[in-house]
């Protein structure tokens, strides 16, 4: 028999209603923005069987009243460690839907003592459409696809958070960063997703698995975002599957989507081709106008972030970059262009050695550096990181949008050395393929099609974001690539502090 009631921390309050048998696991589950306990009806029916379930109001939905603001997914994730400790729950299995799904992980990364296992179902929110339009767009395009019973149970509980509430919540949801949470959890983690899911696309909910630790994926046929009411019984199964520790799903290394490059006609692929150079052009054009050096406003910024140096590719003045050196400079960052350097066509070691002697001349910025670069700029970049003195200069990590990190055959069809030299055969491009222990350090992001890069710019060991742009050149002008690049730069900037707080907490250990 279900019970009801109330755990209250200051103002926030959860409704949880309590069901099941007491002999097996403990279920404890999160909906998603505007939903209710009641949206886990159907599950938490079955789950019942073989468990404790506890389905939960958050704060100002369903039956809990409304705070004065809405809470971050971090707060949420604190208040939610505060409830499973109130009721002696230290072994949970944290199910969380959509939203629900940012405030399990915020939970499972800052409390792994309370919890046993994850599961994340339709995890939000996919950092290449991190916009409320964008969110907006998805969720209409979802709802298409919807069950009739479950748009009215969903419509119903949307009416009854309200729509003031509702939107307030938008913000904390789009501006929580779930990729720099999920490297941090202990637990084993399930995610699941619908195969139809609109919201979040397969390549998203890949890339989460693959960024857990020991994570799992799924996918669960004919059903999109409300997959776990469409699709009950599946889910109910592997949710019971994985909280009794039988596997579930497959590993993921990396995601495998963004792996794939896009399969086109040859009238398709000559069409982007055309396009990509015009778009090559106009940016070569823009050099005659825009001036030849880099806009005084670049040099200002926030001392806290990392200055960003650019490396353009072959033949590429350091204009070429100018979309993504003005979007990171008005995200706050300094940007510099290293001058010399022509249109790039030395050898990717001479070039790295000329740019590193360049930053050494200069005052190292206390907040470090990242290298964000294109085609052959990355190349050059991952070189750099290699550098013995690549730490003294600063060097935190490389973006390379469009990267042949393993070469690019079609050099081949060119005369030029300097082209010649991206070859797969090269020297360099052979020993800069098999140095894997800077790849951590490197975000690789690429379109779903490139004609310079017929097999690719994923890189093993790397962090790997496509964007759904096609080209080798257009892509540096794209809005989806200038958010990848904006978010690739806090990664690694999240990423090297945590590095050097482990680093001061063991000399400090060290010394006691």
């Amino acid at each position: 028999m279900a019970t009801t009631r109330e755990f209250r921390s200051g103002e926030h309050v959860i409704v949880l209603r309590e069901s099941g048998r007491a002999d097996g696991p403990d279920y404890v589950l999160v909906h998603g923005l505007g939903m209710a306990h009641e949206y886990w009806s159907d599950l938490a029916e079955r789950l019942d069987a073989t468990g404790t379930v506890y389905a939960l109001d958050l704060p100002g939905f369903g039956d809990a009243p409304q705070p004065r603001e809405p809470l971050s997914m971090e707060a949420a994730g604190e208040l939610l460690a505060e409830l499973l400790v109130a009721e002696g729950i230290d072994r949970a299995v944290l199910v969380g839907h959509s939203t629900g799904a940012q405030v399990a992980s915020e939970t499972a990364a800052r409390h792994p003592e309370l919890v046993d296992r994850l599961v994340l179902i339709g995890p939000t929110v996919n950092p290449r459409e991190r916009t409320i339009m964008q969110q907006s767009l998805r969720f209409l395009q979802d709802v298409a696809v919807i069950n009739p019973k479950v748009a009215a149970v969903g419509l119903a509980q949307y009416s009854e958070a309200g729509p003031k509430w509702f939107v307030a919540n938008l913000r904390p949801m789009i501006e929580h960063r779930l990729e720099r949470v999920l490297p941090q959890i202990a637990a084993d983690t399930l995610v699941i997703r619908g195969e139809h899911d609109r919201i979040v696309p397969r390549y998203w909910a890949e890339e989460i698995a693959a960024l857990v630790p020991k994570g799992r994926y799924v996918e669960v046929p004919g059903h999109g975002h409300d997959t776990m009411l469409a699709g009950v019984r599946e889910v109910g199964e592997l949710i019971a599957r994985h909280a009794h520790g039988r596997p579930a799903g497959r590993v993921v290394s990396q995601p495998a989507e963004p792996m794939k490059a896009m399969q086109l006609s040859w009238p398709s692929a000559l069409g982007f081709w055309a396009l990509d150079y015009v778009y090559a052009v106009l940016r070569q054009l823009a050099f005659l106008t825009e001036g030849r050096r880099p806009p005084a406003r670049w040099r200002t910024g926030d001392s806290a972030k990392p200055q960003v140096v650019l490396l353009p590719g072959v033949y590429e003045h350091w204009s070429f970059l100018r979309p993504l050196g003005d979007a990171l400079n008005a995200d706050g960052h300094r940007v510099l262009a290293v001058h010399g350097m022509g249109v790039n066509r030395r050898a990717i070691a001479d070039t790295s050695l000329r740019i590193a002697r360049a930053l050494g001349r200069v005052r190292v910025p206390e907040a470090g550096r990242v290298l964000v670069a294109h085609s052959k700029g990355g190349l050059i970049g991952k070189h750099l990181l290699l550098d013995e003195h690549a730490d003294a200069l600063g060097i935190r990590g490389v973006v390379a949008v469009c990267t042949p990190f393993a070469g690019a055959r079609r050099a081949r069809l060119f005369t030029d050395p300097s082209i010649r030299a991206l070859l797969p055969g090269d020297e360099t491009i052979v020993m800069l393929g098999s140095a894997t222990s800077v790849n951590a350090r490197i975000v690789s992001v690429f379109g779903t099609f490139d004609p310079h890069i017929p097999d690719g710019s994923a890189l093993d060991g790397a962090t790997n974001i496509r964007v759904p742009v096609a080209g080798h050149f257009r892509v540096l002008g794209a809005r989806e690539t200038l958010l990848a690049v904006r978010d690739a730069v806090a990664l690694l900037t999240a990423v090297d502090a945590e590095d050097a707080g482990d680093a001061a907490d063991a000399e400090t250990a060290g010394r006691a």
